[in-house]
Protein backbone atom coordinates (compact mmCIF):
# COMPACT_ATOMS: atom_id res chain seq x y z
CA UNK A 1 0.00 0.00 0.00
CA UNK A 2 1.86 3.48 -0.84
CA UNK A 3 2.44 5.04 2.24
CA UNK A 4 0.20 7.95 1.78
CA UNK A 5 -2.27 5.94 1.90
CA UNK A 6 -1.54 3.70 5.50
CA UNK A 7 -3.15 5.00 8.50
CA UNK A 8 -1.40 5.75 11.40
CA UNK A 9 -1.02 4.64 14.89
CA UNK A 10 0.93 7.65 16.94
CA UNK A 11 3.06 7.01 19.85
CA UNK A 12 4.43 9.82 21.73
CA UNK A 13 7.42 9.16 23.48
CA UNK A 14 10.60 7.13 22.59
CA UNK A 15 11.57 5.79 26.33
CA UNK A 16 10.60 2.06 27.27
CA UNK A 17 7.11 1.87 26.53
CA UNK A 18 7.63 3.51 22.73
CA UNK A 19 10.65 1.24 22.04
CA UNK A 20 8.35 -1.75 23.29
CA UNK A 21 5.67 -0.91 21.09
CA UNK A 22 7.86 -0.29 17.99
CA UNK A 23 9.61 -3.67 17.97
CA UNK A 24 6.33 -5.36 18.80
CA UNK A 25 4.94 -3.81 15.75
CA UNK A 26 8.30 -3.93 13.67
CA UNK A 27 7.59 -7.65 13.74
CA UNK A 28 4.51 -7.95 13.36
CA UNK A 29 2.94 -4.81 11.60
CA UNK A 30 -0.42 -4.36 9.89
CA UNK A 31 -0.57 -3.55 6.32
CA UNK A 32 -2.92 -0.98 6.80
CA UNK A 33 -1.30 0.78 9.21
CA UNK A 34 2.05 2.23 9.81
CA UNK A 35 3.75 3.64 13.45
CA UNK A 36 4.82 6.90 14.01
CA UNK A 37 7.24 7.38 17.08
CA UNK A 38 6.95 11.10 17.95
CA UNK A 39 9.77 12.16 20.41
CA UNK A 40 11.78 15.34 20.85
CA UNK A 41 15.24 13.77 21.45
CA UNK A 42 17.07 12.54 18.72
CA UNK A 43 18.54 9.69 20.34
CA UNK A 44 17.01 6.41 22.89
CA UNK A 45 18.88 7.56 26.18
CA UNK A 46 19.84 4.76 28.30
CA UNK A 47 19.07 6.39 31.56
CA UNK A 48 19.95 3.06 33.53
CA UNK A 49 23.43 3.86 33.75
CA UNK A 50 23.25 7.74 33.64
CA UNK A 51 24.43 7.58 37.42
CA UNK A 52 27.54 5.66 36.82
CA UNK A 53 28.04 8.26 33.40
CA UNK A 54 27.65 10.93 35.58
CA UNK A 55 30.82 10.30 37.81
CA UNK A 56 32.81 7.57 35.74
CA UNK A 57 34.10 8.62 32.21
CA UNK A 58 34.20 6.43 29.26
CA UNK A 59 30.81 4.99 28.31
CA UNK A 60 28.88 8.13 27.55
CA UNK A 61 28.58 7.91 23.68
CA UNK A 62 27.41 4.31 24.06
CA UNK A 63 23.91 5.77 26.12
CA UNK A 64 22.58 7.71 23.21
CA UNK A 65 21.33 5.43 20.79
CA UNK A 66 20.21 6.62 16.53
CA UNK A 67 16.37 5.93 16.56
CA UNK A 68 16.90 5.94 12.62
CA UNK A 69 17.16 2.07 12.21
CA UNK A 70 14.36 1.47 14.33
CA UNK A 71 11.83 0.16 11.73
CA UNK A 72 15.12 -0.55 9.39
CA UNK A 73 14.47 2.22 7.10
CA UNK A 74 11.10 1.30 5.53
CA UNK A 75 8.51 3.45 6.28
CA UNK A 76 5.57 1.69 5.17
CA UNK A 77 5.96 -0.27 8.95
CA UNK A 78 6.84 3.25 10.83
CA UNK A 79 9.34 5.52 11.61
CA UNK A 80 10.62 7.57 14.39
CA UNK A 81 9.44 11.62 14.45
CA UNK A 82 11.96 13.64 16.02
CA UNK A 83 9.39 16.85 16.91
CA UNK A 84 7.57 18.00 20.73
CA UNK A 85 3.88 17.20 20.23
CA UNK A 86 2.14 20.82 21.19
CA UNK A 87 -1.18 19.66 21.05
CA UNK A 88 -3.50 16.33 21.11
CA UNK A 89 -6.56 16.34 18.63
CA UNK A 90 -9.19 13.73 18.54
CA UNK A 91 -7.41 12.52 15.90
CA UNK A 92 -4.26 14.33 15.31
CA UNK A 93 -1.41 15.95 16.69
CA UNK A 94 0.14 19.13 16.66
CA UNK A 95 3.94 19.59 16.04
CA UNK A 96 6.23 22.67 16.85
CA UNK A 97 8.26 21.97 13.44
CA UNK A 98 7.27 21.23 10.16
CA UNK A 99 8.49 17.24 9.75
CA UNK A 100 9.04 14.94 6.62
CA UNK A 101 6.45 13.27 5.48
CA UNK A 102 3.78 15.17 7.28
CA UNK A 103 4.26 18.79 8.14
CA UNK A 104 3.09 20.25 11.52
CA UNK A 105 0.45 17.45 11.94
CA UNK A 106 0.53 14.03 12.05
CA UNK A 107 -3.25 12.06 11.54
CA UNK A 108 -3.87 9.23 13.63
CA UNK A 109 -6.63 6.01 14.23
CA UNK A 110 -4.68 5.35 17.58
CA UNK A 111 -2.59 6.91 19.87
CA UNK A 112 -0.48 5.34 22.70
CA UNK A 113 0.25 8.49 25.54
CA UNK A 114 3.60 6.96 27.21
CA UNK A 115 5.51 10.34 27.77
CA UNK A 116 6.98 9.24 31.24
CA UNK A 117 7.95 11.59 33.87
CA UNK A 118 10.49 14.00 34.47
CA UNK A 119 13.49 13.78 37.44
CA UNK A 120 15.90 15.67 38.05
CA UNK A 121 19.37 15.12 36.22
CA UNK A 122 21.21 13.50 36.76
CA UNK A 123 18.68 10.66 36.23
CA UNK A 124 17.40 12.47 33.36
CA UNK A 125 18.33 15.14 31.44
CA UNK A 126 16.76 18.10 29.33
CA UNK A 127 18.91 17.37 26.22
CA UNK A 128 17.31 16.58 22.43
CA UNK A 129 20.75 16.14 21.06
CA UNK A 130 23.35 13.13 21.67
CA UNK A 131 26.13 15.78 21.81
CA UNK A 132 24.02 17.63 24.92
CA UNK A 133 23.49 14.79 26.16
CA UNK A 134 27.26 14.29 26.42
CA UNK A 135 28.12 17.55 27.65
CA UNK A 136 25.53 17.08 30.56
CA UNK A 137 27.04 13.72 31.89
CA UNK A 138 30.71 15.25 31.04
CA UNK A 139 29.14 18.43 33.29
CA UNK A 140 28.59 16.19 35.95
CA UNK A 141 31.83 14.03 35.79
CA UNK A 142 33.87 17.51 36.15
CA UNK A 143 31.77 18.81 39.43
CA UNK A 144 31.80 15.48 41.22
CA UNK A 145 35.82 15.20 40.59
CA UNK A 146 36.31 18.54 41.89
CA UNK A 147 33.89 17.91 45.13
CA UNK A 148 35.67 16.89 48.26
CA UNK A 149 32.10 16.16 50.18
CA UNK A 150 29.19 15.52 48.01
CA UNK A 151 25.88 15.22 49.56
CA UNK A 152 23.30 13.20 47.60
CA UNK A 153 19.67 13.89 48.28
CA UNK A 154 17.32 10.93 48.28
CA UNK A 155 17.93 7.56 48.59
CA UNK A 156 15.87 6.26 45.54
CA UNK A 157 17.23 3.86 42.65
CA UNK A 158 19.27 7.33 41.21
CA UNK A 159 20.35 8.51 44.68
CA UNK A 160 21.35 4.93 45.66
CA UNK A 161 23.00 4.24 42.62
CA UNK A 162 24.94 7.74 42.17
CA UNK A 163 26.10 8.02 45.92
CA UNK A 164 27.70 4.65 45.00
CA UNK A 165 29.32 5.22 41.97
CA UNK A 166 30.97 8.34 43.79
CA UNK A 167 32.22 6.66 46.46
CA UNK A 168 33.46 3.63 44.40
CA UNK A 169 35.37 5.70 42.23
CA UNK A 170 36.49 8.31 44.26
CA UNK A 171 37.52 6.29 47.44
CA UNK A 172 38.89 9.62 49.24
CA UNK A 173 35.70 12.01 49.19
CA UNK A 174 33.54 11.90 52.06
CA UNK A 175 30.17 11.23 50.64
CA UNK A 176 26.93 11.26 52.92
CA UNK A 177 23.93 10.00 51.46
CA UNK A 178 20.52 11.54 53.10
CA UNK A 179 17.06 9.60 52.55
CA UNK A 180 13.67 10.58 53.99
CA UNK A 181 12.27 7.27 54.70
CA UNK A 182 13.44 4.71 57.68
CA UNK A 183 14.08 1.87 54.60
CA UNK A 184 15.25 2.55 51.41
CA UNK A 185 13.62 0.66 48.25
CA UNK A 186 9.95 0.40 50.41
CA UNK A 187 8.07 -1.19 47.45
CA UNK A 188 10.62 -4.06 47.67
CA UNK A 189 11.58 -6.78 50.02
CA UNK A 190 13.25 -5.64 53.10
CA UNK A 191 16.45 -7.56 52.47
CA UNK A 192 16.61 -5.65 49.92
CA UNK A 193 16.94 -2.85 52.18
CA UNK A 194 19.11 -4.63 54.30
CA UNK A 195 21.43 -5.77 51.24
CA UNK A 196 22.10 -2.16 50.21
CA UNK A 197 22.44 -0.43 53.73
CA UNK A 198 25.41 -2.44 54.00
CA UNK A 199 26.65 -2.55 51.25
CA UNK A 200 27.08 1.17 51.04
CA UNK A 201 27.82 1.09 54.75
CA UNK A 202 30.74 -1.72 54.90
CA UNK A 203 32.23 -2.13 51.82
CA UNK A 204 31.85 1.27 50.40
CA UNK A 205 31.88 3.75 53.85
CA UNK A 206 29.37 5.89 52.27
CA UNK A 207 27.68 8.02 55.69
CA UNK A 208 23.92 7.22 55.49
CA UNK A 209 21.43 9.46 56.98
CA UNK A 210 17.85 7.67 57.13
CA UNK A 211 14.26 9.00 58.30
CA UNK A 212 15.31 12.93 57.41
CA UNK A 213 15.06 15.58 54.76
CA UNK A 214 16.57 18.28 53.96
CA UNK A 215 15.44 21.53 53.74
CA UNK A 216 15.76 22.78 50.20
CA UNK A 217 16.07 26.07 48.85
CA UNK A 218 13.25 27.80 46.65
CA UNK A 219 14.44 27.08 43.22
CA UNK A 220 16.71 23.94 44.40
CA UNK A 221 20.33 24.12 44.78
CA UNK A 222 23.31 25.65 42.83
CA UNK A 223 25.16 23.40 40.88
CA UNK A 224 28.16 24.35 41.37
CA UNK A 225 31.13 23.41 44.33
CA UNK A 226 31.44 25.33 46.88
CA UNK A 227 31.07 24.96 50.63
CA UNK A 228 27.64 25.27 51.68
CA UNK A 229 25.59 23.95 55.47
CA UNK A 230 22.44 22.26 54.44
CA UNK A 231 19.90 22.11 57.18
CA UNK A 232 16.84 19.18 58.14
CA UNK A 233 13.94 19.29 59.00
CA UNK A 234 15.22 17.58 62.38
CA UNK A 235 17.46 20.55 62.85
CA UNK A 236 20.29 18.41 61.73
CA UNK A 237 23.17 20.21 59.81
CA UNK A 238 25.45 18.94 57.15
CA UNK A 239 27.98 20.37 55.83
CA UNK A 240 28.60 20.20 52.06
CA UNK A 241 30.23 21.36 48.62
CA UNK A 242 27.90 19.58 46.36
CA UNK A 243 24.49 19.15 47.26
CA UNK A 244 23.00 17.02 44.57
CA UNK A 245 19.01 16.38 44.60
CA UNK A 246 17.78 12.52 43.58
CA UNK A 247 14.01 13.15 44.75
CA UNK A 248 10.70 14.61 42.88
CA UNK A 249 9.15 13.06 40.21
CA UNK A 250 6.80 14.97 38.00
CA UNK A 251 4.78 13.43 35.52
CA UNK A 252 4.52 14.34 31.60
CA UNK A 253 0.90 15.25 31.08
CA UNK A 254 0.19 18.70 30.14
CA UNK A 255 -0.91 17.55 26.97
CA UNK A 256 -3.12 14.70 28.36
CA UNK A 257 -4.67 17.70 30.57
CA UNK A 258 -5.83 19.78 27.81
CA UNK A 259 -7.47 17.27 25.78
CA UNK A 260 -9.03 15.30 28.98
CA UNK A 261 -8.68 16.77 31.91
CA UNK A 262 -10.86 14.34 33.70
CA UNK A 263 -8.16 11.72 32.72
CA UNK A 264 -5.73 12.97 35.19
CA UNK A 265 -5.73 12.33 39.10
CA UNK A 266 -6.18 15.51 40.51
CA UNK A 267 -3.66 14.84 43.41
CA UNK A 268 -1.01 13.57 41.88
CA UNK A 269 -1.57 14.14 37.93
CA UNK A 270 -1.01 10.99 36.60
CA UNK A 271 -3.64 9.26 33.89
CA UNK A 272 -6.08 7.37 34.97
CA UNK A 273 -6.52 4.34 32.74
CA UNK A 274 -9.33 1.68 31.85
CA UNK A 275 -8.17 -2.07 32.55
CA UNK A 276 -7.72 -1.84 28.86
CA UNK A 277 -5.01 0.72 28.61
CA UNK A 278 -7.35 3.03 26.87
CA UNK A 279 -7.53 6.14 28.69
CA UNK A 280 -10.31 7.02 31.14
CA UNK A 281 -12.85 9.25 29.13
CA UNK A 282 -15.43 7.18 26.95
CA UNK A 283 -15.08 10.04 24.28
CA UNK A 284 -11.64 8.57 23.21
CA UNK A 285 -11.87 4.80 23.05
CA UNK A 286 -8.50 5.04 20.54
CA UNK A 287 -6.74 6.68 22.98
CA UNK A 288 -4.09 4.31 25.21
CA UNK A 289 -1.64 5.50 28.03
CA UNK A 290 1.38 3.56 29.03
CA UNK A 291 4.72 3.91 31.03
CA UNK A 292 5.28 6.07 34.09
CA UNK A 293 3.27 8.43 33.11
CA UNK A 294 0.01 6.38 34.16
CA UNK A 295 -1.66 5.44 37.62
CA UNK A 296 -1.18 1.89 38.56
CA UNK A 297 -0.01 -0.23 41.38
CA UNK A 298 3.02 -1.11 38.94
CA UNK A 299 6.54 -0.20 39.92
CA UNK A 300 7.37 2.83 37.75
CA UNK A 301 10.40 1.22 36.28
CA UNK A 302 11.09 0.51 32.43
CA UNK A 303 10.04 -3.25 32.45
CA UNK A 304 6.48 -2.45 33.57
CA UNK A 305 6.17 0.24 31.05
CA UNK A 306 7.27 -2.32 28.38
CA UNK A 307 4.65 -4.46 30.04
CA UNK A 308 1.90 -1.76 29.62
CA UNK A 309 2.75 -0.49 26.42
CA UNK A 310 2.48 -4.34 24.54
CA UNK A 311 -0.97 -4.42 26.43
CA UNK A 312 -2.44 -0.92 25.04
CA UNK A 313 -0.61 -2.02 21.34
CA UNK A 314 -2.42 -5.53 21.55
CA UNK A 315 -6.02 -3.86 22.15
CA UNK A 316 -5.08 -1.62 19.33
CA UNK A 317 -4.57 -4.66 17.11
CA UNK A 318 -8.01 -5.99 18.11
CA UNK A 319 -9.95 -2.73 17.15
CA UNK A 320 -7.74 -2.26 13.61
CA UNK A 321 -9.39 -6.13 13.13
CA UNK A 322 -12.34 -5.89 14.75
CA UNK A 323 -12.35 -9.10 15.60
CA UNK A 324 -12.44 -9.51 19.78
CA UNK A 325 -13.28 -8.10 22.83
CA UNK A 326 -10.39 -5.81 23.98
CA UNK A 327 -7.94 -7.75 26.90
CA UNK A 328 -7.31 -6.47 29.89
CA UNK A 329 -3.34 -5.62 30.78
CA UNK A 330 -2.76 -8.11 33.71
CA UNK A 331 -0.13 -6.99 35.78
CA UNK A 332 3.00 -9.02 36.27
CA UNK A 333 2.74 -7.98 39.89
CA UNK A 334 6.22 -8.46 40.36
CA UNK A 335 8.89 -5.88 41.38
CA UNK A 336 11.79 -6.60 40.56
CA UNK A 337 14.85 -5.00 40.05
CA UNK A 338 18.85 -4.98 39.71
CA UNK A 339 21.48 -1.72 41.51
CA UNK A 340 24.22 -1.37 40.75
CA UNK A 341 26.46 0.45 43.12
CA UNK A 342 29.98 0.64 42.12
CA UNK A 343 32.11 -1.56 39.60
CA UNK A 344 30.97 -5.24 40.01
CA UNK A 345 28.85 -4.49 42.87
CA UNK A 346 25.01 -4.63 43.09
CA UNK A 347 22.30 -5.92 45.06
CA UNK A 348 18.86 -7.43 43.30
CA UNK A 349 15.10 -8.80 43.72
CA UNK A 350 14.27 -11.38 41.33
CA UNK A 351 11.87 -14.28 40.79
CA UNK A 352 14.09 -16.43 38.32
CA UNK A 353 14.48 -19.18 40.00
CA UNK A 354 10.72 -18.95 40.85
CA UNK A 355 10.15 -17.53 44.36
CA UNK A 356 10.53 -13.97 45.03
CA UNK A 357 14.14 -13.01 46.41
CA UNK A 358 17.03 -10.67 47.07
CA UNK A 359 20.50 -11.31 45.76
CA UNK A 360 23.97 -10.22 47.54
CA UNK A 361 26.74 -8.17 45.21
CA UNK A 362 28.95 -11.21 45.99
CA UNK A 363 26.40 -13.37 43.79
CA UNK A 364 25.43 -10.82 41.07
CA UNK A 365 27.83 -8.20 40.78
CA UNK A 366 31.01 -9.74 39.54
CA UNK A 367 28.74 -9.82 35.87
CA UNK A 368 27.29 -6.45 35.84
CA UNK A 369 29.56 -5.58 32.88
CA UNK A 370 30.76 -1.51 32.96
CA UNK A 371 28.38 -0.16 30.53
CA UNK A 372 25.62 -1.40 32.76
CA UNK A 373 23.93 -3.54 30.05
CA UNK A 374 23.71 -0.68 27.42
CA UNK A 375 24.28 -3.08 24.42
CA UNK A 376 20.46 -3.96 25.00
CA UNK A 377 18.98 -1.27 23.62
CA UNK A 378 21.35 -1.11 20.61
CA UNK A 379 20.65 -4.53 20.25
CA UNK A 380 16.65 -3.21 20.13
CA UNK A 381 17.41 -0.84 17.86
CA UNK A 382 18.97 -3.08 15.40
CA UNK A 383 22.81 -1.23 15.62
CA UNK A 384 25.99 -2.44 17.13
CA UNK A 385 27.51 -1.15 20.06
CA UNK A 386 31.12 -0.55 17.88
CA UNK A 387 33.13 2.59 17.87
CA UNK A 388 31.98 3.56 14.12
CA UNK A 389 27.91 3.76 15.82
CA UNK A 390 28.66 5.01 18.67
CA UNK A 391 29.77 8.08 17.26
CA UNK A 392 26.08 8.59 15.23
Amino acid sequence: MPATELKNIVVIGGSSAGIASALNWRDDPISSHRMIIVEQKSHYNYVYAFPRASVKPGIERELFVPYANLFYSNKNIGQVVQAKVIAIHPNYIELDRSVEDFGKSIPFTHLIFATGTTIPAPGHFNADSKADGVACLKTYQDLIRQSKKPLIIGGGAVGLELAAEIKDFYPEKDVTLIHSRERYLQVYKSSLHTLTFGLLKNKLGVNQILGDRVVVPKGGFSLEVKPITVRTTKGRTIETDLPITCIGMTPNTNLMAELSPQTLNLHTRFIQVKSTMQIKDDRYPHIYAAGDVIESTDVKTGHFAWYQSLAALHNIRLQINADSELQPYVSKGVAIIKIALGDKKAVMQTNVFGPLITLPSWIVGGSVPDNLYADFPWAWIGLPCDEEHKSL
